[in-house]
């Protein structure tokens, strides 16, 4: 069994990440550390915290600027039979690890649990109950489930990841390497959503089942020094812009996608808001949760009803930096997708 830990900056949580490592009820594992050329007092947190413990650390000269190149040259040092990818910012309870363990067999290719997203203080967000998966099933992610792993991959991967945290997951080393070395090149581009492509490599390559638990047994820290944090939020812009590129970078990459690629982008073209494509593309709504508004969340469902006519005071809602007195919305919103698009056609080749 292999512990990955990539960390980048991460001095102010690390002490909780791997003191929930130490305590586990299972100590059969090897603990590899590495560390994305840290500005901050990482490295001595690491050497106090694991002094007296067996560890590999290895130290990047420069940082990579892609978290799963870090995964990748993790799993290639690792020489466990399983592989966990405990991330730096998160932590869990001392029987995460056994629990995932009792879960995989031979025809299980991947195992992960419900996670509990937390602030930086290791509160819960939103109540215990909020899972981003839930989203795409109101009831599946509350029990435990095994599925194929391509009947996972049609229904829920080629709309979105549902695999949200991948400290929650445990996973073959051998599988995981043989994908790793094919998507390399990609993964290093992307910063967003490079774990969902390798995710839906892994799953679409091999036979078997993903096994999951509904036990929260993971936690997941949301917080300002995370990939997806920004300081302000025409920095927020632009990163919903870049992230949208890398979905559709992804989604083009794999053949079972293409159809759902070309009607996203006849439909961006026509001037379709693309986060309600990615709504309808994602949770897939039926006609009546579409009329009730009912399979939306959040800002969405408060003006879901109008959607087709409010097209521009939708838009002003979610990137609001964009748009001021001075300016006529529709002139904003037309300058939002230009970039988008200009910004689509730079990225994929």
């Amino acid at each position: 069994m292999s512990i990955i830990v990539p960390n980048y900056n991460h001095a102010c949580f690390l002490g909780d990440r791997l003191s929930s490592i130490l305590h586990q009820t299972c100590r059969d594992y090897e603990l590899i550390i590495l560390d994305d050329a840290s500005r901050d007092d990482s490295l001595a947190l690491i050497e106090a915290v694991l002094a007296g413990h067996p560890y590999q650390l290895i130290v990047n000269q420069f940082n990579s600027g892609s978290p799963c190149s870090q995964w990748l040259r993790g799993i290639e040092r690792a020489r466990g039979k399983y592989i966990w990818i405990a991330e730096s910012d998160d932590a869990c309870e001392p029987e995460f690890l056994a629990n995932m363990l009792a879960m995989m067999g031979d025809n299980i290719s991947l195992a992960y649990s419900r996670s509990l997203a937390m602030d930086v203080s290791g509160h819960a967000i939103g109540g215990a109950g909020v899972y981003w998966p839930d989203q795409f099933d109101a009831t599946l992610f509350h029990t435990a489930f095994t599925m194929a792993n391509r009947d996972f991959c049609r229904r829920f991967l080629v709309n979105g990841n549902v695999i949200p945290n991948a400290s929650a997951v445990l996973f073959h080393r051998d599988l995981g390497l043989a994908v790793g070395r094919v998507l390399a090149p990609q993964l290093q581009k992307l910063l967003y959503v490079g774990d969902w492509l390798f995710w839906f490599h892994y799953l679409s390559s091999f036979d078997g089942y993903v096994a999951f638990a509904a036990e929260q047994d993971s936690w997941f820290r949301h917080h300002g020094a995370s990939t997806r944090s920004t300081s302000n939020s025409q920095d927020k812009e632009e990163q919903h812009i870049d992230e949208y590129c890398e979905v559709i970078q992804l989604i083009s990459a794999h053949p079972s996608c293409q159809k759902s690629m070309a009607l996203r982008q006849r439909m961006l073209n026509s001037g379709w808001d693309w986060i309600y494509l990615e709504y309808c593309f994602r949770c897939q709504p039926s006609l009546a949760q579409i009329l009730r508004s009912a399979g939306l969340h959040g800002p969405l469902a408060k003006l879901f009803p109008l959607r087709l006519l409010l097209s521009s005071p939708l838009r002003r809602h979610f990137f609001p930096g964009l748009f001021s007195r001075t300016h006529h919305v529709h002139q904003g919103c037309q300058t939002w997708l230009a970039k988008l698009k200009h910004r689509m056609k730079n990225k994929l080749v």
